[in-house]
């Protein structure tokens, strides 16, 4: 088996396997955007245009949770690793954006090239820094996700969610008995698990469920400005399904997954479907835009490095790095 997951690894990380990698992140892009325009046509565009958002509070809430997680990450990696907040702040902003537009941990290849060329620290401590960080914010958003869970079976929905997962409650008996068994192990090799002291630690998953309370606040604030008759039930199924989805390893673009599962299961919470759609493409709209405005505007406005004689690794090579756990 191990020789069979070395081989799997080689050949992932030659050049056939980066080809094959890159075309199926392509076809499941192009696969997503051909239902997503298949769905919507069957609601009727001009349906959906006149339900686009057009109250500004909705927009400038997006702002602010695209933000949320740039802003806590230059705070949690100045604990683990120092460095300066403003300066690699667009490093976290593109950080976020690879890991969202391309597939999970290409951010993290990104910022360990950075720090590598820019903090003056080993490698070994930044690869180190990076694993602390996210284990701490998977985690966090286990929590969440299980606690989402239970107040969505509280409302009695679960029917519902059944349709695109299969049990939710199985979900929170597994996470339940996962918690209970490894809670004491982890305890006692925390040591091992983590190379941060235990009050750092706590303080960054303390930063991640705050980071992740206040998202998943201002998302539903968002959703309920637009359709506020919806009940607060609702909004607790699409935040489960979207913390669910986030929680998908190695799915490029989960943001598109999101949208399409949204507009499937949009038609059985008896409310205007074109409404929810227009909802839920003018989020999609907007992540994509963000993802491509401030991508180039890290681009343009590079923090200076730290006089060492090197540069910045340049957008084709962080592509075309494979990414790392």
């Amino acid at each position: 088996m191990k020789e069979r997951i070395a081989r799997l690894r080689c050949w992932g990380e030659s050049p056939t396997g980066k080809r094959v990698a890159r075309v199926a992140r392509w076809l499941f892009f192009a696969a997503m955007v051909t239902w997503l325009v298949l769905k919507v046509d069957s609601i009727g565009w001009r349906e959906v245009a006149r339900s686009l958002p057009t109250n500004p509070l909705f927009y400038l809430l997006f702002v602010v949770m695209f933000l949320m997680l740039p802003a806590s990450e230059t705070l949690i990696f100045r604990l683990i690793l120092g460095g300066g907040i403003l300066r690699e702040f667009p490093i976290f902003i593109r950080k976020r954006i690879l890991n969202a537009a391309l597939i999970g941990y290409s951010g993290e290849v990104y910022y360990f090239l950075w720090a590598e060329r820019n903090l003056g620290l080993p490698p070994r401590r930044i690869l180190l820094g990076i694993k602390d960080n996210a284990i701490l914010s998977a985690v966090s958003s286990a929590l969440i996700t299980a606690l989402l869970l239970a107040a969505f079976v509280a409302t009695g929905q679960a029917s519902a969610f059944a349709d695109w997962l299969d049990s939710a409650t199985g979900w929170i008996i597994a996470g339940g008995l996962a918690i209970a068994f490894v809670a004491p192990f982890a305890y006692r090799l925390r040591r091992r698990i983590f190379s941060i002291p235990l009050r750092t630690a706590l303080a960054v998953l303390g930063i991640h469920m705050a980071r992740i309370t206040i998202v998943v606040l201002l998302q539903a604030t968002q959703w309920a400005i637009v359709l506020p008759q919806a009940p607060w039930s609702v909004w607790i199924l699409f935040l489960t399904m979207q913390m669910v989805v986030s929680r998908l390893p190695l799915i490029p673009n989960r943001d598109l997954l999101f949208l399409s599962a949204g507009l499937q299961l949009s038609g059985s919470v008896h409310l205007p479907q074109e409404a929810m759609a227009g909802l839920l493409l003018a989020g999609g709209a907007l992540t994509q835009g963000s993802n491509l405005l401030f991508f180039l505007l890290t681009s343009i406005f590079r923090p200076a490095d730290i006089p060492q004689g090197e540069s910045l690794p340049s957008d084709d090579t962080l592509i075309a790095t494979p990414p790392a756990r």
